[in-house]
């Protein structure tokens, strides 16, 4: 996970950036590691991870019933529900996995946002 300034207190947090991994998502990871380099953190079939030296996360996933895939969705963190309130009611909520504390929403622009609630 991407390590928070100290000086940082905003409770939202960009986690990753999302796109579809077609097939095999072995192939756009190493297709883009090898464009902007960086240190896998997953690999496989279905899903995989990238971390590059700026510390973001790209991650690479194959949709599937249970994991709806587009192109350009984020992945914000965030440690109280509470400061999303506002945020999520301008958002249409597209699907809920609470038993692992992520939902995703469709902002008006038609954007997926993967909220994840931490709860470290």
């Amino acid at each position: 996970m991407l390590e928070k300034s100290p000086r940082d207190t905003h409770p939202i947090s960009l986690y990753s950036v999302n796109l579809a991994g077609g097939e095999d998502c072995s192939k756009p990871l190493h297709f883009y590691q090898s464009i902007l380099g960086g240190k896998v953190l997953k690999e496989s079939f279905g899903h995989a991870e990238l971390e590059i030296n700026s510390g973001l996360r790209i991650v690479f996933s194959k949709e599937t019933e249970h994991c709806p895939v587009r192109g350009g969705t984020l992945t914000l963190s965030v440690k109280d529900e509470k400061q999303l309130e506002f945020w999520i009611s301008q958002c249409k909520q597209i699907q809920s996995v609470e038993n692992k504390g992520y939902a995703l929403y469709e902002d008006i622009w038609g954007n997926w946002i993967w909220i994840y609630v931490d709860k470290t």
